[in-house]
């Protein structure tokens, strides 16, 4: 009678995270879209259709910073590379006071090459 490895007796498991949480710091290279030269920037998360907004950095010269958090619960299907649902979308806008807010730079990062990594991208 042979013993069994632990392989032989549990099923294969793969780790697969649940939730992911972002940090935004900061933006660079921002072009001003208000008045004197400066932008009331502000950040927009969004991980399929759950969306966090950060606070607005006013009277910002191009580099706006947050430091904020914000956590997403991630679908089965969200680490997947042909699908949508893994991708976390930032979007930089400046609050217009009056009319509609204007867009300063967008980023979009698919969370299935970031786990696939297995690495912490902090410069992105």
């Amino acid at each position: 009678m042979s013993l069994l490895g632990v392989e032989e007796l549990l099923p294969e498991h793969k780790w697969v995270p649940t939730n992911v949480q972002v940090t935004v710091m900061r933006a660079r290279g921002l072009r001003a879209k208000g008045k004197g030269g400066t932008s009331d920037a502000y950040t927009i998360i969004q991980l399929a259709r759950d969306k966090f907004s950060t606070s607005v950095a006013e009277k910002t010269t191009g580099c706006p910073e947050w430091k904020e958090e914000c956590s997403f619960e991630l679908s089965p299907s969200a680490l997947e590379f042909d699908g949508e649902g893994g991708n976390l979308i930032l979007t930089v806008m400046h609050r217009a006071l009056i009319g509609l807010d204007k867009f300063l730079g967008q980023i979009i990062i698919h969370l299935g090459h970031v786990f696939q990594d297995k690495r912490s991208h902090s410069s992105e």
